[in-house]
């Protein structure tokens, strides 16, 4: 540890400071197989933002870190590919069917799977390493290429969990040994089949990527937003769609520090264009925007809505009850403003506490002292006992609220917000 701090590195050796770190998930239940499959490919493109928005992660073992987010110390944690799959070692030496394997098994999805004509093959520009024989398993089955590929990526890795007493089992009345593989994939996105046999669970898309904020109302609001704008993207029809290699970059860059003021990411200006399977993906119609050009419109000269913009226009065009549209409009306020840099992530929250306290030796070190004042005050924000302007705003005094109304407002979201 000693010798990875004089490096300027932090020494991490255990799977515990990755897994051991918190999150926020949220599963979706698609109509079918189909929109399953369109919702996994838009919402694989929202999760690097959503990710820089809700940064929640400058500490790291006792250090300040120099980035913002968990994701790529998890994906480090759980690396266990070998030198040769790292690329590390001549593949002359290989074991047999050990190939090079670009990322972890934490990782950003390597590939969108949908059949929507909006989906270019030009658009799924990264290798994807696959077990043969399961892709020729899926393919003599009559899966299609996409999917087929899809499932065998996750057939390239070895599982990691098999429980003795459930070795033996029906193939076709359970789906253990598969969700055994599926489950220790850990992407930003994930596409869940149902479970044989169930009438009352369908095809399911989990987002993974967000971090966890101190207050209810914050993670009210980023769970809220995530549900609106997949109903956006399904009710209005929008082609979020751009080569995936931007979407890895923009994984890459939600790790900056103070993304919304520092950093700019890739976004597809047009977001209602039709399918030309004539254009290449290059012709796509991306353009660099900050995290609050994102989020409130504006910016890359495409006069591109903001996600904010596109929940509006979904909630307009479905007739939101009012005073359910008022609780929302509180959450995309918040998301607003955050993205835009006028209230701070959690992240840079806590590192600029770090930097005021007056043990803090400028040597990145957030010794015992601080750890325990900076685990004080995050406790009093969660519980409203302590204002905190910067990072909430006008929300300071709404803490405590969302305890009461959330599950009302999710209710009557889903009487009132029907998705075509």
């Amino acid at each position: 540890a000693a010798a990875a701090a004089a490096a300027g590195g932090i020494h991490m050796d255990c799977m515990a400071f990755g897994m051991g770190a918190g999150c926020l998930q949220m599963t979706f239940q698609a109509e079918d197989v189909c929109q399953a499959r369109f919702l996994y490919d838009q919402l694989a493109i929202v999760a690097p933002l959503m990710l820089a928005l809700t940064a929640a992660t400058p500490i790291l073992r006792g250090f300040l870190a120099d980035t913002d987010v968990r994701w790529d110390v998890i994906s480090g944690s759980v690396d266990d590919r070998t030198p040769v799959e790292r690329g590390e070692a001549p593949a002359a030496g290989a074991a047999e069917g050990e190939v090079p394997i670009p990322k972890s098994r934490y990782s950003s999805v390597d590939c969108f799977i949908s059949t929507c004509p909006l989906l270019l093959d030009e658009f799924n520009d990264l290798p994807v390493v696959v077990s043969d024989e399961a892709l020729a398993r899926l393919t003599e089955a009559g899966v299609d290429p996409r999917l087929a590929r899809h499932v065998a990526h996750l057939f390239c890795r070895d599982p990691l969990v098999v429980f003795e007493d459930r070795l033996d089992q029906s193939l076709e009345a359970e789906s253990d040994h598969f969700e055994s593989l599926q489950s220790t994939n850990w992407n930003t996105v994930r596409f869940k089949p149902p479970p044989p046999g169930s009438s009352s669970i369908n095809w399911r898309v989990e987002f993974r990527s967000m971090e966890l904020c101190l207050t209810d109302f914050e993670n009210a609001a980023n769970v809220v937003f995530v549900l609106l704008i997949s109903r956006a993207i399904l009710h209005l029809g929008l082609n979020l769609y751009m080569p995936i290699s931007l979407v890895d970059e923009n994984m890459a860059r939600a790790h900056t520090r103070n993304a919304p003021a520092a950093a700019k990411f890739w976004v597809r200006q047009n977001v209602f264009r039709t399918a030309d399977t004539s254009a290449p993906a290059a012709a796509c119609d991306v353009a660099e925007m900050s995290l609050g050009e994102v989020f409130c419109g504006g910016g890359g000269g495409g006069g591109f809505p903001g996600l904010c913009g596109l929940v509006r226009s979904y909630l307009d065009d479905v007739e939101c009850d009012e005073g359910v549209r008022a609780h929302l409009e509180r959450y995309l306020d918040l998301i607003g403003k955050r993205a835009r840099g006028e209230l701070l992530t959690t992240a840079e929250w806590m590192r600029r506490f770090v930097l005021a306290h007056p043990d803090y030796k400028s040597d990145s070190e957030v010794s015992p002292r601080i750890c325990f004042d900076l685990l004080k005050v995050c406790g009093e924000v969660s519980r409203g006992e302590r204002a905190a302007p910067e990072l909430l705003g006008d929300a300071c005094n709404q803490v405590k609220e969302d305890e009461r109304v959330g599950a009302g407002v999710m209710a009557s979201l889903s009487r009132s917000c029907q998705c075509d």
